[in-house]
């Protein structure tokens, strides 16, 4: 690389794209710099070699011949004989010069120059070529913006190969005839001199596989002598490419240049390359349908807007859609942002869901009613498919803000305290972290039937605050829930009796004296999460008292599962009732807004709230009536989503790779799915995921129709249709015949082109 004394430099970049070029390229790199000590290590690639070289005087420095010399001239910075001059001197035959140079001056530089009597002066694009081509150099390659230029530069062989040293072989998608030609003239042409090339020509624009096939030639042996040409065009018109010939006058100076990928389209030659682009985050949008969600597990920084599936989705018979205004947060939430908890840990199909954020809401029904009302997931939204069935109207006391208070709290308690532990009235209640959500729902719910209430706190400030809400409450139903001294409080205030039922939050050892706190024929209901997850040990002695062991878990509830159904009804009656009687009341609560998720969940998980915590996705009109749904828009990333009710075939979907799409599709809302194989289901991993995307509510079909014949093609796409609507396709079958091309056959490359290509082309037909 020759460099001048300016601060910015090509060689990282260079370097970089070297890299990138060819996974096994090795490169020598040297940077001729002349002032090489004042380079900095950013400016400097790794394992580069620095060298004082001057364009003014090359000669004194020794430098090998370059194959690749990267050269860059600032507004007339060297005269352009002596710049030519040393870079011709420093390549060898059949090397490159990239030359970056102005070619022009920008107003301001022709103001200063004219004005302030400041010599600026550049090179016009026609003087560097003709200096380049008295010195045996083509131009192969340009790049210009009308103010710089990107000039590719080869020199040519001292002896070039004549036309009649040339090998030509037209590639087709149809004959497979050429493979035992290119066969003969690989081998033929290994031992050729420099310049004497195999030429492989293709005209069947976009069905060609020329490209590949020669990459994948090139890294055999011989491989350098293969060259492509290839008619890429996406317009008609002239077809250069149909009369290729090296001797013609036509194509005569596409062979002096000798490059390898000679590519055609819409009247301009060129290649193909692979670039990294500067990725600026996933492409967002403005969109009234959104949801929250947490780019990487674990990382609550990573809190998004997410767009939503039901901006793409009908509106139906078992789902309303809602607005959002408040969306409460639940400890289930800042369990599986933090990672603290699996998706596969909650029940039915959550786990393939691709959100499970966010458990209830209040907002306003289609027709403008104030509601609230409890979700599977995707509660943290700007609009939900909310469940009818979880579905209440708001009191005109409440607030919208209070209402979001009030669905998951005593849904679950009502669940836990009556559905499954049958509490009745004069029992004796613990219940573990009495201030928060679920805690205080409780409560109330056991005070309003005349229960004995115990509960624990983790602070004075809390204990103070649960006795200005709860006047029944003294000092002696209060206990610490910071250490295990809960267990010796209660047994004491009982007479060793302990209580009928334990409403437990708390994990491990906790847990363990918990349930040492039950009395006879006692009820544990075990609302956390954290020790059924992590399949801890109870302990089997506890069952001798006749006690029972319940797992709430109040997502069960959602969904069409028979057996819970009555279930469903019965918890959303008593919430109703406890609306009327006065048992169901607004919880305290701690708002942050839709701009402030990443302290909403970090101040949850800190335990220091009291009640429930609360997003604010839009504020409440200030008139209690019905009206239609404020309007709201907000910037999330795009998402790739499926259509419920279209059908999707996945070719070759019970290989890894297609599992893999199949799971993703699933997840993002394919509910239609036709999967295809040549030998069907084989493996117990296999018949896993069919049951998994079943669960998840999925249709899936496997289908042995082979795509690769019209008639198998045909076939697959009436099963598919007997799904839905064909929504996409994706072809992931696959035959492989890996060789060298000296060991490969006509047959193999039909063998391999028959799923890949036959079959896309009938699929696509």
């Amino acid at each position: 690389m020759a460099a001048d004394a300016g601060p910015s430099l090509l060689a990282p970049r260079v370097s970089a794209l070297l890299a990138l070029s060819h996974i096994l390229l090795k490169t020598d790199l040297t940077i001729a710099h002349p002032q090489p000590d004042v380079l900095t290590e950013e400016q400097v690639p790794e394992d580069a070699k620095k060298v004082a070289w001057d364009v003014a005087s090359p000669s004194k420095t020794a430098l090998p011949e370059a194959d690749l010399l990267v050269a860059r001239d600032a507004v007339g910075s060297k005269a352009l004989e002596a710049l030519t001059d040393a870079l011709a001197a420093q390549s060898r035959e059949g090397g490159f010069v990239l030359l970056s140079l102005r070619t022009a001056l920008t107003p301001a530089e022709m103001f200063l120059s004219t004005v302030g009597k400041v010599p600026l002066r550049v090179h016009s694009r026609d003087s560097v070529e003709a200096a380049f081509r008295e010195r045996g150099f083509r131009l192969v390659g340009l790049r210009s913006n009308n103010v710089s230029a990107l000039l590719l530069f080869r020199k040519r062989l001292a002896t070039p190969a004549g036309a009649e040293k040339q090998a030509v072989i037209r590639v087709g998608s149809g004959n497979l005839g050429w493979v035992e030609e290119i066969k003969a003239k690989a081998t033929e042409y290994q031992e050729r001199p420099v310049g004497e090339n195999v030429w492989l020509v293709a005209e069947d624009m976009g069905t060609s596989g020329v490209v590949g096939l020669t990459n994948c030639l090139r890294q055999e042996t011989g491989g350098d002598h293969i060259r492509c040409v290839f008619n890429a065009s996406l317009k008609g018109g002239a077809n250069p490419v149909a009369n290729f010939q090296p001797a013609s006058s036509e194509h005569k100076e596409l062979v002096e240049h000798d490059l390898v990928m000679n590519v055609y389209r819409d009247g301009k030659w060129g290649s193909f390359r692979h670039t990294v682009t500067q990725s600026r985050g996933a492409p967002r949008l403005w969109t009234e349908q959104a949801f929250l969600n947490v780019q990487t597990r674990g990382d609550l920084s990573s809190l998004q807007w997410y767009e939503s599936p039901l901006r793409y989705r009908p509106a139906s018979d078992d789902r309303v859609l809602c607005s959002v205004y408040y969306a409460p947060l639940n400890f289930r939430d800042i369990m599986l942002a933090t990672g603290k908890l699996p998706p596969d840990a909650l029940p039915g199909n959550l786990a393939t869901s691709d959100c499970v954020l966010g458990l209830e809401f209040s907002g306003r029904d289609p027709s403008g009613r104030r509601v609230m009302g409890s979700v599977a997931a995707e509660g943290m939204a700007t609009v939900v498919a909310a469940d009818p069935g979880f579905l209440w109207e708001v009191p005109a006391a409440w607030s919208l803000e209070e209402a979001a208070t009030v669905p998951v709290a005593y849904s679950t308690a009502y669940y836990a305290l009556l559905v499954r532990g049958a509490m009745h009235p004069g029992e004796a209640l613990l219940v573990h972290s009495g201030s928060g959500g679920v805690g205080q729902a409780a409560i109330s719910i056991a005070l309003s039937m005349g229960c004995t209430v115990f509960t624990t706190v983790g602070s004075q400030e809390k204990r103070e605050f649960l006795k200005r809400r709860f006047p029944q409450l003294q000092d002696r139903n209060f206990a610490n829930s910071r250490d295990l001294s809960f267990e010796e409080h209660i047994l004491r205030e009982t007479e060793g009796r302990g209580v009928d039922l334990v409403l437990n939050s708390l994990a491990e050892e906790k847990l363990q004296a918990s349930v040492r706190c039950l009395a006879t024929h006692g009820r544990f209901l075990e609302i956390g999460k954290f020790d059924l997850s992590q399949n801890n040990a109870l302990g089997m002695a506890v069952f001798l008292k006749n006690v029972s062991f319940h797992g709430i878990l109040l997502d069960a509830l959602f969904g069409d599962d028979p057996r819970v159904a009555a279930d469903k009804r019965r918890v959303a009656q008593l919430v109703r009732e406890g609306i009327a009687s006065g048992a169901v009341r607004p919880l305290d609560a701690v708002r942050f807004a839709r701009d402030h998720v990443e302290e909403a969940f970090r101040f949850m998980a800190s335990g220091k709230h009291m009640g429930k915590v609360v997003l604010e996705v839009r504020p409440e009109e200030p008139q209690r009536q019905t009206v239609p749904a404020t309007p709201l828009s907000v910037e999330a990333h795009t998402r790739t989503c499926f259509f419920e009710d279209k059908s999707y075939v996945v070719a070759g979907g019970l290989g890894g790779f297609g599992l893999e799409l199949a799971d993703w599709m699933v997840a993002r809302g394919c509910r239609k799915l036709l999967l295809t194989a040549r030998s069907g289901v084989r493996t117990g991993y296999q018949r896993l995921c069919l049951h998994r995307w079943r669960l998840a509510g999925a249709k899936v079909a496997v289908s042995r129709a082979d795509a690769s014949t019209e008639e198998g093609a045909r076939a697959l796409l009436r099963e598919a249709a007997a799904l839905g609507p064909v929504g996409g396709i994706f072809n992931l079958a696959m035959v492989l015949r890996d060789a060298l091309l000296e060991n490969q056959t006509v047959e193999a490359f039909e063998a391999v082109c028959r799923p890949k290509v036959a079959g896309t082309l009938h699929l696509d037909a």
